[in-house]
């Protein structure tokens, strides 16, 4: 069933890797910046370095939580590694720490910024919601719960310290009104007019630490996002931190991770000209990430598997439980079987169609669900929950047991275990 105990959750991104710890809320526990572009190749992956460092922390994090789930997502410049690079490393973090290096696509990650926010403002108007990474950006248009327009950008920070170096000079050397325009000139048109902006990833933090001339929030009430800024008041703050304040006082705000403000010129300068690109008026700086939209739905489709014979009943309380939080189960799709302990269990509604008919539409559900989630009581898994392990594991899509499986090879295979 579903597990609503403590989880350590892990977000890997591009620059900064965040821990936090979910139990009744969420809380950061350890923000570290890495910046794995640093010697990154789609073939070879990232550097000897930065991957040397990432295993100390997870491994300090397992230690730290000995008797906790933990999970791992990973996005930005992960995306990027080579697919047999990329199916090495999962391996490699699999094997050395036992845990499931989960690199989430950009839609899903789109998908839990949504998540994050949806439901925080209740105005009636279309809201834009700013993403910045380290490799990416992610730019929403939401009105209400319901995402209306996306924009998905393959640049974030680590694109603007390389093309403008001297923007980490101690005061940069490079006009923020130049990378401002040279941003803009990555940006599509939108066809939604959207006046107010959440700006997420730490920003809160950010602005309250630098001093932005914050004002307070009456547009909504939300104890997450208690402030606003003017556009206006945030180009000429940025304008400040850009010509008059040392990158070693901007160091000095952060003395647990200070390398974090070596994105923070290039980060405003990026949500900026978004900004002034789409006539935004007041932005909410926001600590949300994607962290946030998780704890809130995980999934957005999942297939199911399980021997249906022995334990449909409990795959149908997996069901249930998951469908209550969102989550579309594509398979199985029905819920009352027709053949109850038969060797091939037929739904009502699935009559006329052939065990073979039906295995390839529960394979195919596969193809499109965010995990196959694998009902394995006491570590059992059946012949059928087996072929569509090797085919899930062969798309490389994420698989969750519920108990972990006893089969050897199962033990082998990168795999997570507890919804």
């Amino acid at each position: 069933m579903i597990n609503k105990a403590d989880k350590i959750l892990i977000d890997v991104g591009s620059s900064t890797v965040k821990v936090y710890k979910y139990s009744s809320s969420l809380n950061l526990i350890l923000q570290r910046s890495l910046f794995f572009k640093e010697g990154f190749d789609p073939e070879g992956g990232i550097s000897q370095k930065n991957k040397k460092e990432l295993f100390e922390l997870l491994e300090a994090v397992k230690e730290q939580n000995k008797n906790t789930p933990i999970k791992i997502y990973a996005t930005g410049i992960f995306r990027e590694l080579a697919p047999e690079t990329k199916v090495n490393f999962i391996d490699e973090v699999f094997l050395r720490t036992g845990l499931y290096f989960n690199i989430i696509d950009q839609d899903l990650e789109s998908f839990y910024l949504e998540m994050a926010l949806v439901g925080k403002c209740n105005l009636n108007e279309p809201l834009l919601l700013i993403n910045i990474g380290g490799g990416s950006t992610e730019i929403v248009v939401m009105y209400g719960k319901e995402s209306i327009e996306k924009v998905n950008l393959d640049f974030g920070v680590s694109k603007i310290l390389s093309d403008f170096p001297g923007i980490n000079n101690e005061v940069s050397n490079i006009k923020l009104e130049k990378i401002v325009e040279y941003v803009k000139s990555y940006l599509p048109p939108l066809k939604n007019r959207p006046r107010i902006a959440f700006y997420t990833g730490g920003e809160l933090t950010y602005m309250k630490l630098a001093k932005y001339p914050l004002h307070k929030n009456n547009l909504f009430e939300d104890e997450d996002h208690p402030f606003v800024i003017s556009v206006k008041d945030f180009r000429e703050k940025n304008k400040e931190i850009f010509e008059k304040i040392t990158l070693k006082n901007l160091e000095n705000l952060m003395p647990e991770n200070p390398k974090w403000m070596y994105g923070a010129r290039a980060c405003s300068a990026i949500a900026q000209a978004i900004c002034e690109k789409y006539n935004i008026e007041t932005i909410i700086p926001s600590d949300s990430n994607i962290i946030n939209g998780i704890i809130r739905q995980e999934f957005r489709y999942v297939t199911l598997s399980g021997s249906f014979r022995k334990h449909l009943d409990y795959i149908l309380k997996i069901k249930e439980e998951l469908e209550k939080t969102g989550t579309i189960v594509l398979s199985p799709r029905f819920t009352k079987p027709k053949t109850p302990g038969a060797e091939f269990v037929i739904f009502q509604g699935e009559e006329g169609l052939s065990p073979l008919e039906l295995e390839r539409y529960h394979l195919n559900s596969i193809k499109n669900s965010d995990a196959l989630i694998v009902y394995d009581p006491q570590g059992y898994v059946d012949a059928s929950a087996l072929l569509e392990i090797g085919f899930a594991h062969s798309l490389g899509k994420r698989i969750i047991f519920t108990e972990k499986p006893e089969e050897f090879i199962l033990n082998n295979l990168p795999f997570e275990v507890g919804i």
